[in-house]
């Protein structure tokens, strides 16, 4: 009897944590400190990071979908009015603009409070349309799918863009994926090139700054 009790103990104390270690895992993920390249002025006005930090958001550990959350909208409402002589006699006028973003997502593991600082770039086509008396509207499609990975609190976290020039709703999102086996590849080495030479000017006039 006293071997069983032994060996009930043994498993309770091995067990237990275990199992209660399993379960969701809860994280809270903000945007932050975007930045676009200088040739696309409208970038720079309409695309604003989506701060979400405030909600804890939960996911199941190898689960079967991601957890997706928006990081950077689309606001067509922050484009200032035109100049007149831009506009047509019908009273409408376009602008489109086309280039590369970079943003800063902000992930904290819940239970144990660590936390890390990913960049993510990507890249932006934007389609605005004005009419006098209704202001700005469009759409923009994102190209957003690097990826990033790191481990806080012992939970494996792997959180990449989630749009391949499918998506106008005026948001680019992210997958957050918590163990292994995300579904995700690696982004083409091209893509990531291109998002670095179209940011660059952008370090290098912050270089230029500090010195």
């Amino acid at each position: 009897m006293a071997v069983r009790l032994s060996a009930l103990s043994f498993c309770a104390l091995t067990c237990l944590p275990a199992l209660a270690s399993a379960g969701p895992i809860a994280f809270t993920l903000g945007a932050g400190n975007l930045t676009t390249s200088p040739e696309a002025p409208q970038l720079g006005m309409a695309l604003v990071p989506v701060v979400t930090s405030t909600a804890t958001r939960s996911a199941e550990l190898d689960s079967t979908q991601p957890v997706t959350l928006g990081v950077v909208a689309y606001e067509p409402g922050r484009i200032p009015t035109p100049d007149p002589r831009d506009v047509h006699p019908d009273g409408t006028t376009h602008w489109n603009n086309d280039g590369y973003f970079a943003v800063d997502v902000n992930l904290v593991d819940y239970a144990s409070g660590e936390s890390a600082i990913l960049t993510l770039h990507g890249r932006a086509h934007m389609y605005s349309n004005y009419a006098t008396g209704s202001g700005w509207s469009g759409q923009t499609v994102f190209w957003f799918d690097e990826r990033e990975q790191v481990t806080l609190g012992g939970n494996t976290y792997t959180v990449w863009g989630a749009n391949r020039f499918t998506d106008g709703n005026g948001q680019a999102a992210v997958n957050v994926w918590v163990g292994s086996g995300a579904p995700v590849a690696t982004p083409e080495p091209g893509t990531l090139v291109l998002a670095a030479l179209g940011l660059a000017p952008i370090g290098l006039r912050r270089f230029r700054r500090t010195k």
